[in-house]
């Protein structure tokens, strides 16, 4: 960039710009003009748009086709993805020459994108006018999505639930706009481009939600997630507060897993602190994922056949390690030593998809529609029962070795089961998934 000059006679009062501020120009320079000219050539119903830069801002749709189009065909942008050396990045976590990685250019788009959206919705300014008799606000446009677009959100579901369990939008300030405080509660909470099909529910949360909560929302990746969040009532959280008492380890929750406040609150202080103990030595996300897991978490206190020593062992599993598969290692009688190779061995004859499907998590939050409903439960019926049969076929396999005096480790018998049942599982599974699952 060229470097600014002062006129003739005048002293020099500007102070030269850090290289942080430059970066950010530069980046906004060339995605408004030559990236945005690019995704002109490559999207057709951009090439008549006389700002394309803004029109796909204003746009979750446009914005989400961007970000899978750049990824789909990374090489059209291969000339503005250079390195301070000249070199082509490949890495989206290394700075480009521009003095921004992909995945920092990523989190301004996105940011930048909630922030128009917001305009739109809201019908005001995020930044009030600077005058004191400001005009009104205009009508909010409330921005329409295309028909199947973000089919799968039930937008007005989620915003019931948030809205009954958090309360509305208070009042707003003097001098304050609707945009602005809902824009001021979530820009630090956003950072990856899977949030953009979650705009037209954003801006429907209470901005109060948010600013208590922050990442706590912009980090569930799925409508179940938050859906879940959305049924967590205030009294929840509070009384997960009131339970961890630690204000830097409650904001931990909050940041990692805030689900895991059903959990805290149900175990109470002591049920916590047993569990908590057992899974410090795991990084905070996985700790919270492992108390978000509540149906498994609070067997971890409940079943007192389960010990601190116990959860150590099974503490690389737990976070997505469903009741049942928790029950079927002990009823195996299995010992520390085991317990992780035993799900070691599952998951690498069953394949990653299956394991899942039989020992990881239950979905529990179930679709409207009454058929899915129905598929749903036919579904967990079945992957229940077949867990069931196969810790039973193990300890058959395991029995009838010793019997014949050619014992085998129990690691061994699950693996000559789980091979022998993979195929029809797999087909049965298949046939059974509801759509809620993704299938």
């Amino acid at each position: 960039m060229a470097s600014a000059t002062t006129a003739p006679g005048r002293p020099a009062t500007a102070k030269a710009e850090n290289p942080d501020t430059l970066a950010r120009k530069e980046v906004t320079r060339m995605l408004k003009g030559p990236v945005a000219d690019r995704f002109k050539q490559l999207i057709p119903p951009l090439a008549g748009q006389p700002d394309a830069y803004r029109t796909v801002m204003e746009s979750p749709e446009l914005l989400d086709a961007c970000f899978k189009l750049f990824h789909i065909k990374r090489d059209a942008f291969a000339d503005f993805l250079v390195g301070p050396d000249g070199k082509l990045v490949s890495e989206d976590d290394v700075r480009l020459q521009c003095g921004r990685s992909i995945n920092e250019i990523t989190g301004m788009a996105v940011r930048t994108g909630m922030r128009s959206y917001a305009e739109l919705y809201f019908g005001d300014p995020i930044t009030p006018p600077k005058t004191k008799t400001a005009a009104a606000a205009p009508q909010a446009k409330k921005p329409a999505l295309r028909s199947g677009y973000f089919k799968l959100i039930d937008i007005a579901k989620l915003t019931a639930l948030f809205r009954r369990n958090h309360g509305a939008d208070r009042p707003l300030r003097p001098g304050q706009t609707a945009s602005g405080r809902f824009y001021a509660s979530i820009k630090d909470a956003l950072d990856y481009e899977w949030q953009v099909r979650f705009f037209p529910l954003y801006v429907q949360i209470p901005a109060h939600v948010f600013e208590k909560l922050g990442i706590g929302i912009t980090r569930m990746d799925t409508e179940e997630r938050l859906q879940r969040l959305g049924e967590l009532a205030v009294a929840d959280i509070n009384k997960a507060e009131a339970v961890v008492k630690n204000p830097v380890l409650f904001r931990e929750m909050i940041d990692n897993n805030v689900l895991a406040s059903a959990t805290v609150s149900e175990l109470g202080e002591h049920g916590f602190q047993n569990v908590h103990e057992a899974l410090e030595h795991l990084d905070a996300k996985k700790k919270w994922d492992v108390l978000a897991n509540k149906e498994t978490a609070l067997r971890l206190h409940g079943d007192k056949r389960i010990t601190k020593h116990d959860i150590v062992a099974l503490a690389d599993y737990l976070d997505i390690l469903n009741e049942f598969a928790l029950d079927a290692i002990f009823d195996l009688g299995l010992n520390r030593d085991q317990m992780q190779m035993f799900l070691k061995t599952a998951e690498e004859n069953l394949g990653r998809g299956l394991f899942l499907a039989l020992f990881g998590p239950v979905q529990s939050v179930m679709p409207d529609d009454h058929d899915e409903q129905q598929k749903l439960r036919r579904y967990q019926t079945f992957t229940q029962s077949a867990l069931r049969n196969l810790v039973n076929a193990v300890k058959q396999l395991e029995d009838s070795l010793r019997r014949s005096g050619s014992e085998q480790a129990i690691e061994e018998c699950l693996a000559t089961v789980c091979r022998s049942r993979r195929i029809d599982l797999e087909k049965e599974i298949k046939k059974l998934a509801p759509n809620s699952l993704g299938a």
